[in-house]
């Protein structure tokens, strides 16, 4: 394996990695979001109050836990960074795809969720709480269709890649059994 292979295979291990630990944290309020986006709120009454409580907490825990999320993107960055360092066309369309759907992610968070978060705590307003609970569950589930992209789109550009690199291998092999003949 070439060192331009390594590369490309720690690249796509980076952003994997960080896409999954991504939605670890997205799926994980799931069993709060899942009742504004895809159940009927009178059939569960203690879903405002319980979601309203646990997204005033996220607010409230230590700044480490806080910092983690920054340390997941720092990931994906080193992982994006070695796969545009290669400037190839490939790299420049599915890591340049996959970074525009990362930097959507992270404005619709910070767009969204964060400000929701925000209004939840400061507002008594019941309506007005289920309008932003209800924009946070939305805003996840679109963190999380950009997240599948991302991961859609760095799988399919390293078995694409595998295949190319198998048939070049194929070919050169060939080549060499002309040439011993």
């Amino acid at each position: 394996m070439s060192a331009r292979d390594q590369m490309q295979y720690i690249k796509v291990v980076l952003i994997l990695c960080s896409c999954f630990f991504a939605y670890g944290t997205f799926w994980s309020d799931w069993s709060f979001d899942y009742y504004f986006l895809w159940a009927n709120l009178s059939e569960h009454p203690t879903a405002v109050s319980r979601a309203t409580l646990y997204y005033t907490n996220q607010l409230n825990v230590p700044n480490i836990i806080k910092y983690i999320p920054f340390a997941n993107l720092l990931i994906a960055a080193v992982g994006f960074a070695a796969g545009l360092a290669n400037m190839t066309d490939g790299n420049i369309l599915f890591d340049g795809a996959s970074l525009v759907l990362m930097l959507f992610a992270i404005s619709t968070y910070a767009s969204s969720v964060k400000p929701g978060m925000m209004a939840i705590s400061e507002t008594t307003d019941e309506k007005e709480i289920i309008t932003n609970l209800k924009n946070i569950a939305a805003a996840h589930f679109i963190i999380v269709l950009a997240i599948t992209g991302i991961i859609g789109l760095q799988i399919t550009y390293y078995v694409l890649t595998k295949r190319a690199d198998n048939a070049e291998l194929a070919a050169t092999k060939k080549t060499d059994t002309k040439k011993t003949n």
